[in-house]
């Protein structure tokens, strides 16, 4: 989440680097309500300070005319007076605080300055390229009719378990998915540094939250009901990742932490958002090996380029040809 002090004072800075992203209709609430805010915290604090000054006048009260006496009783009927004011000015503040949370949240980031702006992946520039794509002398399957043919994938019997958009993986389709996963672990884990983390594949809402995913995108969540905790489903290795080490203070020294992990992933809305809706593509669980970097934020595109070469040379090894 954006931190809310730079984005007041930097509002237009803010709202031209989004520009690229589309209309981000959060931002024009923010200022009004980061305004209300201030003025209700100012309110509060002179409010408390009142009554302090209010509490220390009605001790002086009863030492010196008793309680029952006339000055006192008002003193305490002013008191208590203010202090349904306080209650109603604290709850208005957290429901202001609690919009403005929820308009931060679905702020997006700042992206770099860098980075070009586009209508599409056309526009995208291409840094560098491994290999071509090999030309065939023969035409080629579709991935989901040969994985039939070959008996290694089974569409059918899938949705017969659990609904479209699941796949069951046979013989040496599973081996194929298994021997992957730990060729990549092994590769990150004893040549790259990286540390293997086995996570949890529930997690709360609040370590959805400290990643993003809500509340944003919370209809594209699997959600759990069988206990009374609330518990979703992992889209992804990176959110118990990148909230291992949330709400600690990490030594410097140790840093850089270099993290991966394979876990199966759920998203309840995959493929609304691509045509590639076939097949073993847009799945409701998939496996993935997820890399993370926790490091010094004067060191984060450092690591960011270290990780990318780090994920470029899977993809090298298999023989794959890429662009980024």
């Amino acid at each position: 989440m954006l931190d809310l002090k730079y984005v007041v004072a930097n509002l237009d800075e803010v709202r031209n680097r989004l520009a690229g992203r589309g209309k981000i209709e959060a931002l024009d609430k923010v200022t009004d309500l980061a305004a209300r805010r201030s003025a209700t915290i100012q309110e509060l604090e002179e409010l408390r300070r009142r009554q302090n000054e209010a509490n220390a006048e009605m001790k002086r009260l009863v030492a010196e005319k008793g309680p029952q006496s006339t000055e006192f009783i008002e003193k305490r009927n002013q008191q208590k007076e203010q202090s349904e004011k306080t209650k109603d000015l604290e709850k208005a503040l957290r429901d202001i605080e609690d919009e403005l949370q929820n308009l931060m949240l679905n702020i997006p980031n700042l992206p770099h300055a860098t980075t070009p702006i586009g209508k599409d992946e056309n526009d995208n520039p291409t840094i560098r390229k491994h290999l071509e794509p090999r030309a065939l002398d023969f035409t080629p399957q579709l991935h989901d009719d040969l994985g039939v043919k070959l008996d290694i994938l089974d569409f059918e019997r899938a949705a017969k378990l659990s609904g479209a958009r699941f796949t069951v993986l046979k013989g040496n389709g599973a081996r194929l998915e298994r021997a992957l996963i730990n060729f990549m672990l092994d590769i990150h884990t004893r040549e790259h540094g990286y540390t293997e983390i086995l996570p949890p594949f529930l997690v709360t809402r609040k370590t959805l939250t400290g990643t993003g995913q809500l509340p944003k995108f919370e209809e594209d969540l699997f959600k759990t009901f069988a206990t009374e905790r609330e518990l979703f489903l992992i889209p992804t290795a990176e959110v118990p990742l990148t909230n291992l080490y949330a709400e600690e203070i990490v030594a410097a020294e140790t840093l850089p932490l270099r993290l991966c992990a394979y876990t199966p992933c759920f998203r309840s809305e995959a493929g609304s958002y691509g045509k590639d809706t076939r097949g073993y593509i847009r799945q409701h669980q998939f496996n993935k090996v997820e890399l993370v970097h926790i490091c010094r934020p004067e060191d984060s595109y450092n690591e960011l380029e270290l990780l990318t070469s780090n994920a470029e040379e899977i993809l090298k090894r298999l023989e794959i040809p890429y662009r980024v």
